[in-house]
């Protein structure tokens, strides 16, 4: 805790909560300005952790829609310290864990779960995509080939079908009108 302690601004401990919720809450703020907050359930069989960037579709460049939801797949195809491609995911399989992500309007958000005794090394593969990925140019097409799947999939569901009906009536000048699956 000793080395984590230098990289910490400010510490919250007074977060205001249901009288019902069991749950110990810590905010942090680490000195690169990312604001934490660790939730701790003794009566829990998992540890979770998630990540939430605020880069969503709407954040896409207007001549490479999908960019974000893109980059969110590419993260988790290795990373300098974990090259192995299913590397992340062999190890959470390994461990009772899963792992998802989903890209928004404005937020992209990464998540997963393990049996509690293997947080560490789940964090520390975790932490890598943010770090130091790899991007590999060998996964690029497949990749962008999975994001397209994924629209043509959502191009069959009403609730999909309403979300762009609701798109493509915005100012095509305001990024809300902009790619998003």
């Amino acid at each position: 805790m000793a080395m984590m302690e230098n990289k910490v601004n400010t510490v919250f401990d007074k977060i205001v909560k249901s009288a019902e919720d069991k749950r110990e809450y810590r905010g942090l703020e680490l000195i690169n300005g990312m604001k934490v907050v660790l939730i701790s359930d003794s009566t829990t069989e998992k540890s979770s952790a998630a990540m939430d960037i605020h880069i969503g579709s709407m954040s896409d460049p207007n001549h490479i829609p999908g960019l974000a939801h893109f980059c969110e797949h590419m993260l988790f195809l290795g990373t300098e310290k974990y090259p192995s491609e299913n590397e992340y995911t062999k190890f959470l399989n390994e461990h009772s864990g899963f792992s998802n992500a989903f890209t928004g309007a404005e937020h992209t958000n990464y998540y997963f779960d393990v049996s509690y005794e293997h947080l560490r090394g789940a964090l520390d593969r975790f932490a890598q995509f943010f770090l130091c990925p790899l991007f590999n140019k060998d996964s690029k097409d497949r990749e962008v080939n999975a994001v397209d799947s994924e629209n043509h999939k959502n191009l069959k569901s009403d609730m999909w079908r309403i979300f762009q009906l609701e798109k493509a009536t915005a100012d095509s000048s305001h990024p809300y009108s902009k790619f998003g699956t």
